[in-house]
């Protein structure tokens, strides 16, 4: 039994990161005119959404595998301390948009995952590039190439 006191952020931050990321982005075809350029545009941004997504899951499968049941805590301590786009407040997820919403707030989640990976593969090398490279063995390419350069 768990004697440890837990907040409800505590509890759900990282169901509520995780439920954020698998939102839908809301594109609407509207948004990028007529004609085949404006269609092909349209499917591109959207095809580049939904690899956002599949980073995501797997941040979020390498940050259970190494965190375990601190995960949720420590999300909930990153996003409430962060100074980022995403923040945790009131048990909620609060998200401020730069430019554009359906593009960005993907690579928003990821990022807080990748900052929680990185700090506790840290932990156990000394250099950056100790870190990258035993990060470089767990994720793929693009993950590596978009968040572990």
């Amino acid at each position: 039994m768990n004697t440890q006191t837990q907040t409800p952020e505590t509890i759900n931050a990282a169901q509520l990161l995780n439920q954020f990321a698998h939102r839908r982005p809301g594109l609407d075809p509207r948004d990028y005119g007529g004609g085949r350029e404006g269609w092909l545009s349209y499917r591109r941004e959207s095809a580049e959404i939904s690899r956002d997504l599949n980073d995501f899951r797997e941040l979020y499968s390498l940050a259970w595998d190494i965190l375990g049941d601190k995960l949720p805590e420590l999300v909930a301590a990153y996003l409430m301390t962060s100074s980022g786009r995403l923040t945790l407040q009131d048990n909620k997820l609060q998200y401020i948009t730069g430019q554009y919403f359906p593009t960005e707030y993907r690579p928003a989640a990821s990022r807080c995952l990748v900052s929680l990976i990185w700090r506790k593969f840290a932990e156990q090398y000394e250099t950056g590039d100790q870190i990258r490279k035993a990060i470089r063995r767990r994720v793929s390419r693009r993950v590596a190439n978009n968040y572990f350069r």
